[in-house]
Order: structure tokens, then C-alpha cells, then sequence
């Protein structure tokens, strides 16, 4: 049986079906290793989060075309000013950012932190980089906006062991392009920014890595990026990065500490992140040069990990429906994509994007997945928005003048916009799905966190400067109350809106923002002596109840809304 929720979220809405096809499970989640096809005709779906930011190691690649267009060679640059890296028509990087020294001084990491959830700062020791002097590493150039692009950084936390000793590797990754029909001088524009936190340790041995294509047959155009592998072929899953001799094995995060990090932009960030934490602190402030300081801090969550096969006879009408029209996209086995899919095994890759038509795809994959995940790794990432979607065209979302806010939650499949404003019913919706149970068949309790301008709040709401307030409810699919945590809180400029441990059978969990109406402030009568000013109202909480549907509602003097009574 197949039962799907109101995909409507800060409506946080999710969706249960039947039985799991799981894979085998690994000693780690973290290293989970991508299943084989099982044979001929068989589309699989692969969706482990971390696969889009430890996929690529740095690069910086320059083309050139022939006088038809075609591409005539693809050149790996150590420098711009390498010969045959000259800027004729194209070039595109990806730059794993290093700490700041003397000589790289932006687009680079300032600090890492980590604090435990009792509030006690843990020691943080450097220790070193991973996949030292890459094969592909290059210097940047701040005039053209290229930043410099080497190995990911090791550090050594002795106060946060984990499983595999007390190591961790931090992948901070740049992605950007220049190209000569938009302007003969054009500067590098980043196009996003991803960065995540992992446990490791190191295993020595014959390993490799994904890197750009330097052959120009691979590439239809300039406009496509072609990824190749050096050394051994890289499996997806065994290492969290690796070199041609050394690879990086994940292990679970500590979830009680807080791991934190700043960093120095060149290349600046605005509109809306999303990732993968819970708790998030991100401040975002402009410095005297004008570099941009980003810092963020947060504690890790567990992700479902889905990793599936299914017979292309067998499959469900919606998924063949989603696919008809579609190229052959993924990673194919027994041939080629080019072949029939009866003749082929294709796996469809789930970790580009966060989008309505990713959504849509996992949605309709739901049957064949089952009610169950199989894995849970734990995960910390940020990440830019990629797909903007009908939501950032509000114009509100304008307001916050830079960084709109950040969403993160540890639902297997989500949007990474901006909220969208329900005007009838004045909320905040946001999508997202999973299955209902964890891989080791306990139920799967949701976070999210909605970091949100306050210019931005009281501009949907059209409200005054005066503190703003929050009534949270949450309901099942049955009509139950689904008992949740939730938090509102507005500091610095910026609402915080959270809701844990609710299931994810099909819960609605729906946010209005409130405003009390602002008393005018009486003229003072003349005084010989100054008074002293009377403290700042504190506001109160309060649960409502009407039938199994229950309300929290948090302001200065909390009433129930009508119909109503105070639990």
C-alpha cells in the first residue's frame, strides 16, 4: 500500500509505502558501498548525499574549439598563465579551498571549531592535507576571481573520537566557470559553494579519484562537464575523497558536538544555503577590504541512504511515466547508455540536485524503495542553492539585501529554495520526503531548521519592527497529534524556526509567523528624576488543543486561537 502526504512543507509533509528492496547492510553507513546491478534490464537509484561534494577532486580545465565549434583540445592548468591556458573560449574549475596564509588570503578557511553540546570548546590540532600536491591542483588568481585549488584539510579533534581514531577532513569546494560569449575578458563567476565535515582515517593502497575529462571526443560542447578516473576507478561509497595512493574511509560523526567553520570570501555568497545539520548557526558580515566572512556552526544528523534496483518489466507506471522522455542519464553497466535499457543496466544518480524535478523523481522511485532506508550515515554539509524554482521569484526574498537564510533537514530528499508563502493561509510551506523508518526498522524522526531574514518575515507578513512570534502545529495523517520539539526564536537579525523528532509517516507541520499589535507609546510626563525603564515583556508558551490537532502558541500574553482550549 502506497500512502503520500501533502508534499506542502514547512508543511513538512513525507511519504510511507511498502516493503524495503534493501542492499546488505556495512559495518559503517558512512562506507557503504553502492550495490551491483543485478543483471540486464535493471534501473537502479542511488541517493548517498555526501557522493555530490567528495565526488571531484580540484581541477581547472581550459578549452579550445575549432572554427566550427568543435572542441580541439582540454588542457589541465596548474596557473592561468600556463602555456595552452590561455582564455579563448572557456574554463571551468573546481577548487577545494585551503586554510588562509600568507599566500592564499581569500577564498579560504580562517578557523574549524568544535564544541560540545555542555558548551566546552574542544581543541582543534592541523594535521595536514589530504592527497598532498594533487595531481590536479592550481594556483588562483583573486583578479580574475579563480581561488586556489588543492587538497581537503585534515585536522585531529582528541576531544571528539570517533570510530576510526579522532581525525576529520573538511572538503570546502568552489565551482565556477568563465566564458568568452558572455565577455572576451570575462572574470570567473562561482557558480555554487559546498562544503562538509567528515570522520576518516587513512588507508594506504592502489586507489583513485574522478577528474575531469582531458579528452575533447568525450565532449559534445563546451558547455557539458565530463568527469574521468585516474588510477584505479573510484567506488562510490568506499572513501569519502581518495588519491592514486591513499583513501580517506569515513566514520559516523559525534552528534553532540558542534563543529564549526569561517571562511574568507572573495567570491560572495547571497541568497538562500541548505544542507544537511541541525541547529544551524550561520552568520554572514562584510569586512573593511570587502571580503565576506562566512561562519557556521552546527551539530550532525543522520540521512537516509537509498540505494535500489528494480526489473524495467516490474516497474511502477509513475516511474516509467517520469523516465519516458528522458535521456539515459547515470552510470550504465553490460554496454553503454547509448544501447537499449533492455540491453543495459543503468543506475540513476539522485545526488545533483534538490529540485521539483528530483523531488518528483524520488517520489515516484517510493515503491520500489519501500518503507525503509537502507542506511543512515550521519552527515554535516552546506551547501548554495542551485535551482531557484517559482519560490525566490517572491519579491520579499530580495529584501534580506545578501544572505536570505539557510534550510537544513535530514529528510532523504528535499528543495533547496526558499520557502514558499501559502497567501491564502499565511504560512510557510516546504517540501520534502522519506521513508517512514530507518535502516535498522526504528521509526525515522525528523528535523528541520529554517534560518530566515527577519526582513524578509516582515516583509511576507507586511509586520512592524516590533519582535515577532510563532504558532507551530503539527498533525498526522490520521488527525493524531505528533508530539514534536520545536523552537522559535529571533536573534541578530534573524528568525529561527525548528521542529524535531516528529515521524515521518505524513506529518503536516506548519509554521505561521505572529505580531502582536504594538501599543503607542505614551508621551512621558515632566520629571525631576530620570525613572528607570521597565523591563522588556517576556513572552510565554502555551499548548492548544481542538480534537487530536495541537497548537503551541508563543507570545507576550498567549491566547488560544477560536475554537481552541488551552491544554
Amino acid at each position: 500500500m502506497k500512502r503520500l502526504g501533502k508534499l506542502a512543507a514547512l508543511l513538512i509533509s513525507v511519504v510511507l509505502v511498502s516493503p524495503a528492496l534493501a542492499h546488505g547492510a556495512d559495518s559503517f553507513d558512512e562506507q557503504h558501498l553502492a550495490s551491483p546491478a543485478p543483471a540486464r534490464n535493471y534501473q537502479g537509484y542511488l541517493l548517498q548525499d555526501s557522493a555530490e561534494i567528495t565526488r571531484f577532486n580540484s581541477a581547472l580545465i581550459s578549452f579550445k574549439v575549432d572554427s566550427a565549434g568543435k572542441v580541439e583540445s582540454v588542457t589541465a592548468c596548474s596557473k592561468l598563465s600556463q602555456a595552452g591556458c590561455e582564455f579563448t573560449i572557456r574554463q571551468f574549475y573546481r577548487a577545494v579551498l585551503q586554510m588562509c596564509d600568507a599566500a592564499t588570503t581569500v577564498d579560504c578557511l580562517t578557523k574549524i571549531t568544535a564544541k560540545t553540546d555542555e558548551g566546552k570548546e574542544l581543541e582543534v590540532v592541523p594535521a595536514g592535507i589530504f592527497a598532498d600536491k594533487g595531481k590536479y591542483d592550481f594556483v588562483g588568481d583573486t583578479s580574475q576571481n579563480l581561488p586556489t585549488g588543492g587538497g581537503a584539510i585534515l585536522v585531529q579533534i582528541p576531544g571528539a573520537p570517533h570510530s576510526g581514531g579522532d581525525l576529520y577532513l573538511i572538503k570546502s569546494e568552489m565551482v565556477g566557470v568563465r566564458d568568452a560569449n558572455n565577455s572576451p575578458t570575462a572574470k570567473f563567476n562561482m557558480q555554487r559553494m559546498q562544503t562538509g565535515i567528515f570522520a576518516v582515517s587513512i588507508e594506504k593502497g592502489a586507489f583513485g579519484f574522478s577528474s575531469m575529462s582531458l579528452d575533447p571526443k568525450q565532449y559534445p560542447s563546451v558547455d557539458w562537464t565530463i568527469g574521468a578516473p585516474v588510477g584505479n576507478p573510484p567506488e562510490t561509497g568506499r572513501c569519502v575523497m581518495s588519491s592514486e595512493t591513499e583513501c580517506a574511509k569515513g566514520y559516523p560523526l559525534p552528534q553532540n558536538v558542534a563543529f564549526g567553520l569561517q571562511f574568507r570570501m572573495n567570491n560572495k555568497l547571497d541568497g538562500w544555503l541548505h544542507g544537511r545539520m541541525k541547529a544551524p548557526n550561520i552568520t554572514i558580515e562584510t569586512e573593511a577590504a570587502g571580503t565576506q566572512l562566512l561562519t557556521v556552526q552546527a551539530n550532525a544528523i543522520k540521512v537516509p541512504l537509498i540505494d535500489v534496483w528494480v526489473n524495467n518489466d516490474a516497474m511502477p507506471a509513475g516511474l516509467k511515466a517520469y523516465y519516458a522522455n528522458m535521456p539515459n542519464y547515470g552510470s550504465a553497466t553490460f554496454g553503454s547508455k547509448e544501447q537499449p535499457l533492455s540491453e543495459i543496466a543503468l543506475r540513476r544518480d539522485g545526488n545533483t540536485f534538490n529540485d521539483e524535478s528530483t523531488m518528483k523523481e524520488f517520489v515516484n522511485w517510493l515503491p520500489v524503495i519501500g518503507d525503509k532506508a537502507q542506511g543512515m550515515p550521519t552527515a554535516w554539509m552546506l551547501k548554495t542553492m542551485i535551482s531557484s524554482g517559482d519560490n525566490s521569484k517572491n519579491p520579499c526574498f530580495a529584501k534580506s539585501n545578501g544572505f536570505a537564510g539557510v534550510v537544513s533537514t535530514n529528510a532523504a530528499q528535499y528543495l533547496d529554495g526558499p520557502p514558499s508563502f501559502n497567501k491564502n493561509e499565511g504560512v510557510l510551506d516546504y517540501k520534502v520526503a522519506a521513508p517512514h523508518l530507518t535502516s535498522t526498522g526504528e521509526v525515522f524522526k525528523g528535523t528541520y531548521d529554517l534560518v530566515m531574514s527577519s526582513a524578509v518575515a516582515r516583509c511576507l507578513y507586511g509586520f512592524s519592527q516590533a519582535p515577532i512570534g510563532a504558532t507551530i502545529s503539527i498533525v498526522s495523517e490520521t488527525g493524531e497529534p505528533n508530539v514534536a520539539t520545536t523552537l522559535v526564536r529571533e536573534k541578530d537579525g534573524f528568525l529561527n524556526l525548528a521542529a524535531y523528532n516528529f515521524t515521518f509517516s505524513s506529518p503536516t507541520v506548519r509554521v505561521k509567523l505572529t505580531q502582536e499589535a504594538v501599543a503607542p507609546t505614551p508621551t512621558p510626563a515632566p520629571s525631576a528624576s530620570t525613572k528607570a525603564k521597565p523591563a522588556a515583556a517576556k513572552k510565554n508558551s502555551i499548548t492548544c488543543v481542538k480534537g487530536k490537532t495541537s497548537k503551541k502558541v508563543i507570545a507576550v500574553n498567549p491566547k488560544c486561537p477560536t475554537g481552541y482550549k488551552k491544554k
